[in-house]
């Protein structure tokens, strides 16, 4: 059951909503969305004083969506399968140019956003390979 909880937490963490917006997925699951909008973190990922703050996040929510797909078995589909030697430079990259190209998200939160970014960029072509 302790698996699950974790789970459940980094899905929240992660912003990953199973088809619900990110507040719905954390009031369903009483879990934590950060309410930092994606704008917040354009701006910190394109000032060389908090770019460090930025390549954290990412590197984050990378891990976050990877631990919970990973843990949810290898017959499960996978919707983000960012490749190992992704850097946190690249993945900023990625959620960078996916923010040019939807201004419409800049006032949404970060954490379904950057979810959203990573699944344009590494799509997975099925079921996790183990």
């Amino acid at each position: 059951m302790k698996k699950y909880g974790l789970i459940l937490a980094a899905l929240a963490t992660a912003g990953v909503s199973g088809g619900l917006s990110g507040g719905a997925f954390a009031q369903a699951q009483g879990g934590r969305l950060s309410h930092l909008q994606a704008g917040a973190l354009q701006r910190f990922c394109q000032s060389p004083q908090t770019v460090k703050v930025c390549d954290a996040y990412v590197s984050g929510v990378s891990d976050a969506i990877t631990l919970v797909e990973t843990a949810a078995g290898p017959n499960v589909a996978r919707d983000v399968c960012i490749p190992g030697p992704t850097t946190a430079q690249q993945m900023r990259g990625v959620l960078l140019g996916y923010l040019s190209k939807h201004p419409d998200r800049l006032s949404s939160d970060v954490g379904p956003v950057t979810y959203d970014a990573f699944k344009a960029a590494f799509p997975c072509g099925g079921p996790s390979k183990p």
